[in-house]
């Protein structure tokens, strides 16, 4: 499972897989401005080809998660862990102190990997994303920055 920094030429991979997964799927003009800005945090897997990302925002001391997306060809394998791990390091390595991310209600295996690295929910957006059609509430989950080991939040 080989890991590296995303680049601008990224983006079209990037748009692909956030596509496969959420409907409403960011553009590659999109992950070009997200990966061009200097507070940005982005991470691509893969082995033959890009086959999951995540992308953070360093915002004052918070590290905000904005996604992690993973072909569905690739799923269960692992790569939400490693590329969650991965920011966590580089957020780290920037002083960030905190996580923050928002997700679906109904994202059970994205809600698992978070609650399995430490986070708690802290805060629910009522409505707040649109799934075929129909709105659901995010949960706001959070934790501190650094080995999953020092799991306590703000």
């Amino acid at each position: 499972m080989t890991l590296r920094p995303a680049v601008t030429t990224d983006a079209a991979d990037l748009s692909r897989l956030h596509a496969a997964s959420f409907e409403d799927g960011w553009s590659k003009d999109d992950f070009v401005t997200w990966l061009a800005r200097a507070e940005a945090m982005a991470i691509v897997g893969g082995e033959c080809g890009t086959v999951a990302f995540g992308l953070a925002l360093a915002a004052g001391a918070d590290a905000e998660l904005l996604t992690i997306a993973i072909d569905p060809a690739h799923r269960h394998a692992g790569w939400g862990r490693r590329i969650l791990r991965a920011l966590d390091a580089e957020a780290l390595n920037r002083g960030l102190e905190r996580w923050i991310l928002e997700v679906a209600r109904n994202n059970l295996p994205a809600i698992g990997l978070y609650k399995s690295s430490g986070f708690v929910e802290i805060g629910i957006r009522k409505a707040y994303y649109r799934v075929r059609g129909d709105r659901v509430d995010a949960l706001v989950m959070s934790r501190r920055v650094g080995p999953e080991g020092g799991q306590d939040v703000a």
